[in-house]
């Protein structure tokens, strides 16, 4: 690494500490330069290292199922070549050390630096690698937890060059242009071929997250983060809506899901049971319904992707929202999902159950107050068992 900009790390390292109000940091972590084929490299290791050919493989099948990706994705040889495309500098939480691109403009150099320094200070606090790996059926509260990693080395390094213009983040009064800006930012011919639900989860960690941590500014001051890394938020929701975790902690209901085994055919198994949370619950909607829609109310969600034949698996939901009337029209919109999705016939929207047969298949939507219940491509002969398993277990919120 070339003397000057090792001057650089260091004294960006102490600003930024400074800034943070933590401890003087000490030296910065090594720092290395890497050429395209060296950083494609590492991206594919890591993610050999932290995600199966298999659980890529369930996620892949999850997105089909919702309608997220189409029949033919290759999601393990997209992210790889997105990571590489995308990844010009990284923090390597297991090598303790910095990586730089060899193509990066002085100025893109100083402005990655920044913000893979802050990812250095916060693996000090809490260990990154521990921190953002979420046990499996957790993906909205890791959807969080990264936001706030992301979020806040974009605001720190944001609120670090106005200082130096005698302006403050924290006065800022919104971050809207930032956050376009974000964005924007992400081009390049892998992105640019990625389903929409992909591209929204690429930048959302940025974008949504800094602007949790401008909400959070404005109420606190920097040097009180450190405790939100121990009590982290737990949902893409309170993310988009930071008041929720800020002002009235506002958990995800829990919402559990029946072993199905006894209800379907002999030799089914779950192949997932995971959570969209409201940023997922709403790409869905978009997908079908058009930008327009969103899933303001989340309160909760839990799905399985159930292998009960040959043919498509199953799809079993529950959606849980903050009103009756919100949960009711998250019903009225799914049921033209549905119909979309899997070129259903209309159905008046307006009923508690809504049911369609499709020969040895049936799909339906059912609510009961906020709670409503989504099944797609079950055995018919298993609906009315599969609906009790479901409601045996009452829903606390």
């Amino acid at each position: 690494m070339p003397p000057e900009l090792r001057a650089e790390a260091a004294r960006l390292f102490r600003d930024l500490a400074t800034l943070r109000g933590l401890a003087p940091p000490g030296a910065p972590p090594p720092l290395v330069i890497q050429s395209r084929e060296e950083r494609r490299r590492f991206v594919v290791a890591e993610l050999a290292r932290k995600y199966s050919a298999a659980r890529l493989d369930v996620e892949r099948r999850a997105l089909l199922a919702w309608g997220l990706v189409p029949a033919d994705f290759d999601l393990a040889g997209f992210l790889a070549d997105l990571l590489a495309e995308q990844a010009a500098a990284y923090y390597d939480p297991g090598a303790k050390r910095m990586v730089l691109a060899n193509w990066l403009t002085p100025e893109l150099r100083r402005d990655a630096l920044t913000h893979e320094l802050v990812h250095a200070l916060q693996d000090r606090l809490v260990d990154l690698d521990r921190f953002l790996g979420v046990a499996l059926g957790r993906s909205d509260e890791g959807v969080a937890r990264q936001a706030l990693v992301e979020g806040e080395a974009v605001a720190l390094s944001h609120d670090l060059g106005l200082r130096r213009e005698g302006r403050d983040f924290a006065a800022l009064p919104d971050v809207a242009d930032l956050q376009r800006a974000i964005r924007a930012s992400v081009t390049g011919p892998v992105i640019a071929r990625a389903p929409a639900y992909l591209r929204t989860m690429l930048t959302f960690p940025y974008a949504g997250g800094v602007g949790f941590i401008h909400a959070f500014r404005q109420r606190r001051p920097w040097a009180q983060l450190s405790a939100v890394y121990q009590d982290p938020p737990r949902s893409s929701a309170q993310i988009l809506h930071p008041e929720r975790y800020l002002d009235r902690r506002e958990d995800p209901v829990p919402l559990p899901l029946p072993d199905l085994t006894a209800v379907f055919p002999a030799g089914s198994r779950a192949a997932i049971e995971d959570e969209l949370g409201e940023i997922g619950v709403a790409e869905v909607l978009r997908r079908f319904l058009g930008e327009s829609a969103d899933a303001a109310g989340w309160r909760g969600d839990r799905y399985a992707l159930w292998d009960v034949s040959a043919a498509a698996p199953a799809l079993v939901a529950l959606t849980v929202w903050d009103t009756e009337g919100i949960a009711a029209g998250f019903g009225r919109a799914y049921a033209r999902v549905m119909a979309l999705k899997h070129g259903l016939a209309p159905v008046p929207a307006d009923v508690p159950l809504l049911v369609w047969p499709a020969g040895p298949a049936v799909f339906a939507i059912e609510r009961r107050q906020r709670t409503v219940l989504l099944v797609e491509r079950v055995p018919t002969a298993t609906l009315d068992a599969l609906r009790a398993a479901v409601w045996a277990k009452p829903v606390l919120y």
